[in-house]
């Protein structure tokens, strides 16, 4: 399927983001047909990226929707409620970007006659996301001079797959799972896109990272949302690598194999906290403090 989506203010922040977002509802609880279409996406669909009156380029979805609050970095877009629908995408700018108006006449036929992104006169419609046709979308990308030969292999990346692990998954799970897959999705989700430690919501560099690790827990545990904590990158690697901890009230604890001052140096005091720990959570960390270092 080939998507049209209009970006306007958010451009910027969507596609350092590598993601798609819009709300469930407006402040006054109504909901459009051009925000139900993030529920219609599905890996490998084309959304056209317009943004200032151009189409500047494309991206490749990735993974279906999934709820989440509103980017902070939207926050002044207050007619839109705080909850909606993520997608994350991959984003291509082209070399030479597209004016729709300049076709209208060549393409107009192809628009949809209901719900299009703009009209017979060539001026958007106000809206977000839209469907178009596959002869339209081609031809963006015929004008694009753009080739896709891997639309296919995002097929995999579907949720009916997210389901069914074996235990010969190994290494190629962990990355296309936890790195672009369902379960990182939901541990944005239950950590609402921030780093549990920080705060950050540069989610970007964000990691979904496994408390018991992915070699140690059985298919079930793999998948356990409780088993997945989010952090930023230097939390992750001193987690993973046993360095640092979190007892059950959430606070940090420090392995002694290094002093405070080399702790510092990454700008860890000791005092940092997790503030929202559930009871499966707390189970996990159990067994990873028992990992945690110690001098020889």
């Amino acid at each position: 399927m080939f998507y049209w989506v209009n970006q306007g203010k958010t451009y910027r922040s969507e596609e350092k983001g590598g993601y798609l977002w819009a709300p469930y509802k407006s402040k006054n609880g109504k909901s459009l047909e051009y925000w139900e279409n993030m529920g219609r996406l599905v890996p490998g669909d084309i959304v056209f990226n317009y943004f200032k009156g151009k189409i500047v380029g494309y991206c490749i979805v990735q993974t279906k929707e999934y709820s989440t609050s509103k980017p902070e970095n939207f926050d002044k877009l207050d007619y839109w409620e705080s909850d909606g629908r993520m997608v994350d995408v991959e984003y291509s700018k082209f070399e030479k970007t597209i004016v729709p108006k300049e076709l209208i006449m060549d393409i107009k036929h192809l628009l949809p006659k209901k719900h299009s992104p703009i009209k017979n006169d060539g001026n958007v419609n106000q809206g977000y996301l839209y469907a178009i046709s596959e002869e339209l979308g081609n031809l963006f990308l015929k004008m694009a001079n753009v080739t896709l030969d891997n639309r296919d292999e995002l097929e995999e990346s579907k949720e009916e797959n997210y389901h069914t692990l074996d235990n010969t998954s190994g290494k190629r799970m962990t990355t296309t799972r936890i790195g672009q897959g369902e379960y990182r999705r939901r541990i944005l989700h239950r950590w609402k896109n921030k780093c549990a430690v920080t705060g950050s919501s540069m989610t970007d560099i964000l990691i979904a990272s496994h408390i018991l690790p992915w070699s140690e827990a059985d298919n079930k545990q793999r998948l356990d949302v409780d088993n997945g904590i989010l952090l930023s990158p230097v939390f992750d690697a001193l987690f993973d690598k046993n360095y640092i901890s979190f007892d059950e009230s959430g606070k940090i604890v420090l392995s002694k194999e290094y002093s405070k001052s080399e702790y510092q140096l990454f700008g860890i005091t000791g005092e940092e906290r997790i503030k929202n720990l559930t009871s499966g959570n707390q189970k996990y960390l159990k067994i990873h403090r028992n990992k945690l270092r110690s001098k020889l």
